[in-house]
């Protein structure tokens, strides 16, 4: 009983372990190198961000925000072109090794099993020899050697259906960038925005004296002024539709310290008023 236990353990350590060799690509030769180097690729392409906070640029009307926001658009994208070239031409030369490391051995194997047959030419009739399939032209542009036997197209099998597992993963990782990329760029723009909501001072601006004789220009700071700017013209040759107006009462609008209006209450055509001009 002792011994049936021990050799059931053994068979499942030995399956876990072959699974693990079979699927674990980062214990192999060249997948785990090209692992790797597909992963620092992935990483340098997620801190692509397709939109621009604008930290470094001056204030732009909103037609020029949106065309340069286009151009990074289409910069960010041939980038992400260039990297995904970069990752295929690195899939391939993964490809290439494995292949070329099995089809040295199975020539090497054939090659011996030749010389073999050649050194002992009488075969004992117990022994039992593999047939070898006839030549299968897609061995053959695939660059392995005509006579292969069954073992050798096993491995080859086997070799493809590793390939399939690992383009799986390195389709998954390379998915993962992308949305990390669009998750990124949008959390910073948000961030963004919050930050120049945080250094506006509403309170400060509707009781700003905008006389042009006596303002004094403030130096401007970098990456604390408005993405961009709007102009609002007032056309009073059009007339407005009756329907659309209303009376209603509106109290003076007065900040503290003398009244107690807030910023909310501020209604512009109601306590708008034009100066007369000069």
């Amino acid at each position: 009983m002792r011994m049936w236990k021990k050799t059931i353990k053994h068979q499942n350590r030995m399956k876990a372990q072959n699974s693990l060799e079979e699927k674990l690509f980062i214990l192999q030769d060249h997948f785990s190198v090209h692992l790797m180097k597909h992963r620092q690729q992935m990483l340098d392409m997620q801190a692509l961000r397709f939109v621009d906070p604008c930290r470094n640029q001056d204030t732009k009307d909103i037609v020029t925000f949106s065309e340069d926001q286009k151009v990074k658009r289409k910069h960010v994208s041939e980038d992400v072109i260039r990297c995904a070239e970069e990752s295929r031409d690195n899939v391939f030369e993964c490809i290439a090794k494995v292949m070329d490391e099995l089809r040295e051995r199975i020539v090497s194997e054939i090659a011996l099993d030749e010389e073999r047959k050649k050194n002992n030419p009488i075969q004992s009739s117990n022994t039992i020899v593999m047939k070898r399939k006839a030549s299968n032209n897609v061995f053959e542009k695939l660059g392995f050697p005509e006579g292969m036997t069954y073992g050798h197209r096993s491995s080859l099998r086997k070799e493809c259906s590793r390939f399939l597992r690992f383009a799986y993963l390195i389709d998954f990782l390379s998915l993962e960038s992308l949305s990390n990329i669009y998750i990124h760029s949008v959390g910073e723009m948000i961030d963004r925005l919050r930050e120049l909501d945080s250094i506006c001072d509403m309170h400060k601006i509707m009781t700003m004296d905008f006389d042009e004789a006596m303002r004094q220009p403030a130096p401007p700071q970098r990456g604390q002024e408005p993405l961009f700017n709007i102009s609002v013209t007032l056309n009073d040759a059009r007339a407005i539709p009756g329907n659309e107006i209303k009376k209603v009462v509106c109290d003076d609008f007065v900040l503290p310290p003398r009244g107690q209006s807030k910023d909310q209450d501020f209604d512009l055509l109601c306590h708008l008023e034009l100066e007369p001009e000069k």
